[in-house]
C-alpha cells in the first residue's frame, strides 16, 4: 500500500511531454551535471534537482537520479504547502513532465524501476533528507506561476512541522 501511494505521487508524469512552462525560471544554482549526493544542498530548488536527475538518467546513473528526484519531490511538496496559492501544486507535475518527458523512453523506464526499488527501502534517503534539512531558498518557481499576494508564502507557517510532515507523512519515512 505504501509503495502504491508513493508511486502515485512520485512518478505521475515521467512518461509525458509538456510545453516549456518553466523556461523563464532560472535556477538559483546553475546545475548542468549529474550531482553526487555530497553535492546536494538545501539551497537547490526542485528545478535544479530535477534537471540534475534528468542528466543522471541520460548518463544511466539511476541511483543518483533517484536520490535527486526524491529530494526534489520532498522539496516540492514542502514548497507547495508553504505557498498561499494552492493551485501551484500542479506546477510540479508540469515541471517533471517538461524535464523528464524529452528523455529516452527506455532510460525513463529504467529510472522508474530504480525509483520503485528505492521506495521499498527509504531508510537511506530519509536519513539523508533529515541531515540535509528543509529548503533554504524562496520558492520563486511556484510563486511566479500562481496568483499570490505579498511574498506568496503563508504568513508565519511552521517550517519545522511542515518539514516533519513532508518526511513522515508524504514520504512515509520510518
Amino acid at each position: 500500500m505504501q509503495k502504491v501511494f508513493l508511486t502515485i505521487f512520485l512518478i505521475p508524469s515521467l512518461l509525458v511531454c509538456a510545453s516549456n512552462l518553466f523556461d523563464e525560471n532560472q535556477p538559483l544554482v546553475a546545475v548542468s551535471s549529474c550531482m553526487e549526493r555530497i553535492e546536494i544542498k538545501n539551497s537547490h530548488t526542485p528545478v535544479d534537482l530535477f534537471k540534475s536527475s534528468a542528466k543522471c538518467i541520460e548518463e544511466e546513473k539511476y541511483p543518483q537520479a533517484v536520490e535527486l528526484y526524491l529530494v526534489a519531490t520532498a522539496y516540492g511538496y514542502f514548497d507547495s504547502a508553504r505557498v498561499v496559492d494552492k493551485s501551484t501544486r500542479q506546477s510540479l507535475d508540469t515541471l517533471k513532465t517538461e524535464i523528464f518527458g524529452p528523455l529516452d523512453a527506455t532510460k525513463r523506464n529504467q529510472f522508474a524501476e530504480a525509483l520503485r526499488a528505492r521506495l521499498d527501502d527509504m531508510k537511506s534517503s530519509c536519513n539523508f533528507l533529515e541531515k540535509l534539512g528543509k529548503p533554504t531558498y524562496y520558492p520563486k518557481y511556484l510563486v511566479e506561476n500562481g496568483v499570490t499576494r505579498g511574498d506568496g508564502l503563508i504568513l508565519n507557517y511552521d517550517a519545522k512541522a511542515l518539514w516533519d510532515d513532508t518526511r513522515f507523512e508524504y514520504l512515509k519515512c520510518p
